[in-house]
C-alpha cells in the first residue's frame, strides 16, 4: 500500500485516535483467521476502553509466545491484556503474570513497575507477588529488602498455604546466604523445620529440605547428609527443574557439596535449558555458580568465559548481586592464574559493590582472591594481611562453614613467615572443624595443613586420598607441591620428583602461572631439568572470543551461537574475524581442529 515505511509512519501519525481505531478494527476483521496474533493486536488497538474479548485474544498471544520462549512478547501481551480487563481480579493476575515474564526476560525494572501497578495483592496472590518481588530485590542487590519481602509473604500464607510458605522461606534463606545474616538464618531455619512436616507437595518438601541442609552447613551444624538426600529427591522432581524461577536451586545444591561431579550432567542440562528458553533473569546467577564449579576442576577456560558472560549479562540487566559475586569469583580465578592487574581491578570493583549492597560473601571471596594472588607471588606478609581480613569477616558475621575458612593458606603463610606455633594452632583448628563437617574437600585441605606443620608424609597421602573424592585439580596440585617440597627438604629427592612433576603438570595444564613457577623451582632443586611449556596461541583469545570459537567449532551456526550468547549474528561474525586473525586460520574446519585440540587437552 505504501511505497516507503516512512510514508506509512507519517500517515499513521497524522491520523486521529478514532481514525486509527477504525483502521485497526477493519484490519482485525480482514486478517486471515489463522493469523491469531496479528488479529489480536489489531483488535486490542481498536479498543478504546476495557474489552474482555480483546484481553483474551492477547492472553492467547502470550501463551503462543511462551511456547517459543519469547518472554518479552509474553510480558507485553499480558500487560496490554491487563489494561483491557474489565474485572479487577483478572487485571491483577495478568499484571502479575506480565511481571513474571518481564523478569524472566531480564527486565527487572519493568517487572518491578508492573508489580507496583498491580497494587495490594489479594490473599491468593500474596505468595506469587512476594516471591517475585523478593527475587527481583535479591538479584538486583537489595538483599535486606529481599529477605524482608520473602519473610513477610511467608508469614501471611503460612496458616492457609504451608507449601507456599516453605518455598518463600527457602528463597529468603538463599538470599540471606550472600548477606551472611546468620541470626536471621538461624531463626528462619527453626521456622522452616517447623513447617516442613506440613508440606504436601514434592516441590515444597524438596526445596525446604535443600534450604535446611545449606543453612546448617553455613551455620556449622552439619547438614551435608540432609543436602545429599534432598539432591537425590530433586533429581526426581521435574516441576522444580522446569521452573525458570527456581532451576538455580538444582545447580546450587549440587555444587554446594563439592563432591565428585555427581549430577554435573543435570547442571549442563539446566544451563542448556535456560539458554534455549532465553531466561535472562536467571542466567547471570546460574552462570556464576557454574563458573565457580568449573574453576574447581580443570575447566578454567570455561570458567573464565562463564564469569565474563555472567558479568556482561548482569551489567545489562541491572543484577547487582550477581555482578558483584561474579567479579569476586573471576578475581579468585585470575589470582590463581597470576593475572595481577585484572585480579586487583575486579576484586576492588567487587568489594565496592559488595559494601554498597551488603554482600558479605562477596567481600570474603574478594579478600581471599587477593590473598591467593599474594601467596602465588610469594609475598607472605601481604598474603597474611588479606587472609586475616577473610578471617575477620567470617568471625564478625558468625559464619561457621569450614569451606570458607582459609586454613590451608593461612597455615602455609604463617610457616613462610616463621610463625610456626601460630601455624600449628591454625592447622589443628582447621582439621577439627573439617572433621565435624566430614566432607572430602575440607578434609583434604585440612590434612594438608596439618601435614605441613608436622612434616608428616602419611598425612599428605591422607589428604591426597580425600582429594580423589573431589574434582578440584588445583587443590590437589597444591597438596602435591607441598608434599614434594616437604620430601625435598627432608632430603628425599628421588621420592619428591614424581610428586612435584605431577603438581607441575597440573598447574601447567590449568594455566596457574605462579604455581607452575613454584613447582618448577622445587623440581629444579631436586636436580631435575624442567621443560617450560611454549605459549598457546589460544591464550590470545578474549573470553568471549574463546566462547564463540568453541560454539562454532562444535558445529553451531553463526545464528545459533548468537542466540545462545544473546548477541547479534553480526557481533558473532565480528569476533570470529578476530579469532581467525589471532589463530592464523581462515576456515571453520581449521577452527574445529584448533579448538578440538583444546578440548582433548582438558580430558
Amino acid at each position: 500500500m505504501f511505497r516507503h515505511p516512512l510514508v506509512r509512519s507519517a500517515v499513521y501519525s497524522a491520523a486521529t485516535p478514532a481514525e486509527r481505531r477504525v483502521t485497526h478494527s477493519a484490519l482485525a476483521a480482514a486478517t486471515d483467521p489463522d493469523d491469531l496474533d496479528r488479529r489480536a493486536w489489531h483488535l486490542a488497538a481498536s479498543t478504546p476502553d476495557t474489552d474482555e474479548e480483546a484481553a483474551l485474544a492477547l492472553v492467547g498471544v502470550s501463551e503462543r509466545a511462551r511456547a517459543r520462549s519469547a518472554y518479552d512478547v509474553v510480558a507485553t501481551a499480558l500487560e496490554r491484556a491487563a489494561r483491557l480487563s474489565p474485572d479487577l481480579m483478572a487485571r491483577q493476575r495478568r499484571l502479575v503474570a506480565a511481571a513474571e515474564a518481564a523478569w524472566i526476560a531480564g527486565q527487572a525494572q519493568r517487572s518491578r513497575s508492573l508489580l507496583d501497578e498491580a497494587g495490594p495483592p489479594p490473599a491468593d496472590l500474596v505468595a506469587r507477588i512476594g516471591g517475585l518481588a523478593g527475587t527481583i530485590a535479591a538479584r538486583t542487590g537489595s538483599l535486606s529488602e529481599a529477605v524482608g519481602l520473602y519473610s513477610r509473604a511467608a508469614d501471611q500464607v503460612a496458616i492457609d498455604d504451608p507449601d507456599a510458605a516453605i518455598m518463600l522461606l527457602a528463597d529468603g534463606m538463599n538470599a540471606s546466604f550472600y548477606r551472611a545474616d546468620v541470626g536471621w538464618l538461624a531463626q528462619a531455619l527453626d521456622r522452616l523445620e517447623g513447617l516442613l512436616p506440613r508440606a504436601s507437595t514434592p516441590e515444597a518438601e524438596v526445596l525446604g529440605t535443600l534450604a535446611v541442609g545449606m543453612s546448617r552447613i553455613l551455620l556449622g551444624r552439619g547438614g551435608a547428609e540432609t543436602l545429599k538426600v534432598a539432591v537425590d529427591d530433586l533429581v526426581e522432581t521435574e516441576a522444580l527443574q522446569d521452573d525458570p524461577m527456581r532451576v538455580t536451586w538444582l545447580v546450587m545444591a549440587v555444587l554446594f557439596l563439592r563432591e565428585d561431579g555427581t549430577f554435573r550432567d543435570l547442571v549442563e542440562e539446566a544451563v542448556g535449558a535456560i539458554r534455549a528458553g532465553a531466561v535472562l533473569g536467571t542466567l547471570p546467577y546460574l552462570l556464576f555458580h557454574v563458573a565457580r564449579d568449573d574453576a574447581t576442576t580443570d575447566r578454567w577456560p570455561e570458567a573464565d568465559s562463564a564469569y565474563h558472560e555472567g558479568i556482561r549479562l548482569a551489567r545489562e540487566s541491572g543484577q547487582g548481586t550477581d555482578l558483584a559475586v561474579s567479579l569476586a569469583g573471576l578475581a579468585w580465578l585470575e589470582a590463581r592464574q597470576g593475572r595481577d592487574e585484572d585480579c586487583r581491578r575486579h576484586a576492588h570493583e567487587a568489594v565496592e559493590l559488595c559494601e554498597r549492597h551488603d554482600i558479605v560473601l562477596g567481600r570474603v571471596w574478594s579478600a581471599w582472591a587477593l590473598a591467593e594472588l599474594e601467596l602465588g607471588a610469594g609475598d607472605a606478609p601481604a598474603a597474611r594481611a588479606a587472609l586475616e581480613e577473610v578471617c575477620a569477616l567470617l568471625s564478625e558475621h558468625g559464619i561457621e562453614d569450614v569451606d570458607l575458612f582459609p586454613g590451608a593458606e593461612l597455615t602455609e603463610t604463617l610457616l613462610r613467615l616463621g610463625r610456626d606455633d601460630e601455624a600449628v594452632g591454625v592447622a589443628e583448628e582447621f582439621l577439627a572443624r573439617a572433621s565435624r563437617k566430614g566432607q572430602p574437600w575440607a578434609l583434604a585441605r585440612a590434612h594438608r595443613a596439618v601435614a605441613l606443620v608436622r612434616a608428616d608424609d602419611a598425612l599428605f597421602q591422607l589428604a591426597l586420598d580425600h582429594h580423589a573424592d573431589t574434582r578440584d585439580v588445583f587443590e590437589q596440585a597444591r597438596t602435591q607441591l607441598a608434599r614434594g617440597a616437604s620430601l625435598r627438604r627432608n632430603r628425599q629427592r628421588r621420592a619428591a620428583r614424581p610428586v612435584l612433576a605431577a603438581a607441575h603438570a597440573s598447574f601447567e595444564r590449568l594455566g596457574a602461572g605462579p604455581w607452575v613457577d613454584q613447582a618448577a623451582a622445587e623440581l629444579e632443586a631436586t636436580g631435575e631439568t624442567v621443560r617450560r611449556r611454549g605459549a598457546d596461541v589460544r591464550d590470545a583469545l578474549t573470553p568471549q572470543e574463546r566462547q564463540i570459537a568453541g560454539l562454532l567449532a562444535a558445529g553451531r551456526t553463526t545464528r545459533e551461537a548468537a542466540a545462545a550468547l544473546f548477541l547479534s549474528p553480526k557481533t558473532v561474525e565480528y569476533h570470529l574475524r578476530h579469532v581467525y586473525l589471532k589463530l592464523g586460520i581462515s576456515s571453520r574446519a581449521e577452527l574445529a581442529q584448533v579448538m578440538g585440540s583444546e578440548q582433548s587437552g582438558q580430558q
